[in-house]
């Protein structure tokens, strides 16, 4: 049975400083629920309206809440009826020795560092650097829009100035070397800006080699999860 101060604390997890301070996420949705369950991360507590336990029938136990607990700790209008309370985990080492490495500037759009995060999971890159103004992963639209890939990603926030310094960096521009004419022969890293800002330029100086995807038609800028798709599949898949 979840007390009220269990529901009060969960509810607080909406808000970013609150997941910091409990060091707790939630994740709302059958799919959802359902990689967390199966995936590394540690449960907490798993909650559910009685609509949904006997609708779905699931698998893992549910501590059963009230459609008026469920609407006050969702972040839907119209909430799926099952939540699972999840531990943020540590952030684990980089390991700058594998093949290639995705980074991210400054992406400040949940639904848009989602996407990103599930391009990655795609083709198989498993950590990301992020620079700390990053939006916050655990932002419920970020979570949703992963479609689980946020529990085979490990996302790392760093100061990407020092963490890069003597790196091969891949950095993509609105000009630079054709991203097909590229291979990759040793660790390396393929940095990433925002569609509104592209990579800063304090980072300009860690950019080993200034990279482009070839432009034909008149279109001024690509969004940067679709600019991280095609270079991921450039790169990653042999040609």
């Amino acid at each position: 049975m979840t007390s009220q101060a269990e529901l009060k604390q969960f509810a607080s997890l909406r808000m970013p400083k609150f997941r910091q301070k409990y060091g707790q996420f939630t994740v709302e949705g059958r799919k959802a629920v359902h990689e967390v369950f199966h995936s590394r991360l540690k449960v907490v507590k798993i909650l559910a309206t009685k609509w949904y336990i006997d609708r779905y029938n699931p698998e893992y136990d549910c501590d059963i809440i009230s459609d008026p607990d469920n609407l006050k700790l969702s972040q839907y209008d119209t909430p799926p009826g099952i939540i699972a309370v999840v531990e943020i985990p540590k952030e684990p080492q980089w390991n700058h020795n594998q093949t290639l490495t995705l980074a991210l500037d400054g992406i400040s759009d949940p639904g848009n560092m989602g996407t990103i995060i599930r391009i990655a999971d795609w083709y198989g890159i498993n950590q990301i650097l992020m620079s700390t103004d990053c939006v916050d992963v655990y932002n419920n639209k970020c979570l949703a829009a992963t479609m689980g890939s946020f529990t085979r990603v490990d996302c790392i926030y760093t100061d990407l100035l020092e963490t890069l310094k003597g790196k091969k960096v891949f950095g993509a521009f609105l000009a630079g070397t054709s991203i097909y004419k590229l291979k990759l022969e040793e660790p390396t890293v393929l940095l990433i800006g925002s569609e509104s800002h592209g990579i800063r330029e304090h980072l300009n100086e860690v950019v080993t080699t200034f990279i482009t995807i070839p432009k034909i038609g008149e279109a001024e800028s690509l969004n940067a999860g679709v600019a991280t798709a095609i270079m991921l599949d450039r790169l990653c898949v042999p040609s």
